[in-house]
C-alpha cells in the first residue's frame, strides 16, 4: 500500500508540474532571424518538458522538404518557422505529417500565421493549465490502491478517439475547401 501511495504522490507532483508548462506566444519569439542551430536549440528549449524526442536539424530539413515548414531565406529561419516547428513537434506524436501539413495550411487560409499560432498556443496553454487531479475525474475516481493500468487505458482510449476525430475534421475541411 505504501508503494501505491508513493506512486500516486509522484504522479500528482508530476501532473502539477506538467500543468504549469506553457507554449510561448508569438510576441515571445525572437524578433530576428535564426540559423539552423539556433532554431534547434530554441525549439528544444520551448518544448523541453512537452515532447520526448529532441528536435534535430535533420528533422527540420525533412519538414521543409515535405512542405510542412517554409523554406529558410539564405539559411535563416523566421518567426513563422519557429511557430511551425513548435506546432509540428507537438502534433507529430498524434497525427501523420500529411495531416499536420494540411491542418496548418487550412488554419492560415483565412487568418494570419500570428493569429493562428496564438490561437493554438492559447488553446494548448489553457488545456494544460486545467490538467490536475481535481479537474480530472478519471484520476480522481480511482482509489489509491487501484491499478494504474486502468487509468493508463482510459487515457489511451481517449487519445485514440480524439486523434480519430481530429483527423476526420482535417480531412473534411480539406475536401470542402477543394470543392
Amino acid at each position: 500500500m505504501k508503494e501505491v501511495f508513493l506512486m500516486h504522490n509522484e504522479f500528482e507532483k508530476w501532473l502539477t508540474d506538467f500543468s504549469k508548462e506553457r507554449l510561448p506566444l508569438w510576441n515571445e519569439f525572437p524578433d530576428f532571424d535564426l540559423y539552423m542551430d539556433q532554431l534547434v536549440n530554441l525549439g528544444n528549449r520551448y518544448l523541453e518538458n512537452l515532447i520526448d524526442t529532441k528536435i534535430t536539424a535533420s528533422m527540420i530539413n525533412s519538414y521543409v522538404k515535405k512542405g510542412l515548414m517554409e523554406r529558410p531565406s539564405k539559411k535563416k529561419y523566421t518567426t513563422t518557422n519557429v511557430a511551425e516547428l513548435v506546432v509540428i513537434s507537438l502534433l507529430k506524436s498524434i497525427f501523420p505529417l500529411e495531416t499536420i501539413r494540411s491542418g496548418i495550411k487550412q488554419s492560415i487560409k483565412d487568418v494570419s500565421v500570428t493569429d493562428s499560432y496564438d490561437y493554438f498556443a492559447n488553446l494548448f496553454n489553457h488545456a494544460l493549465s486545467r490538467v490536475s487531479l481535481t479537474n480530472s475525474p478519471q484520476v480522481n475516481s480511482l482509489p489509491l490502491n487501484e491499478n494504474m493500468i486502468q487509468l493508463t487505458e482510459q487515457f489511451a482510449v481517449h487519445a485514440v478517439i480524439y486523434k480519430m476525430i481530429g483527423e476526420k475534421l482535417v480531412n473534411l475541411q480539406r475536401i470542402s475547401k477543394n470543392k
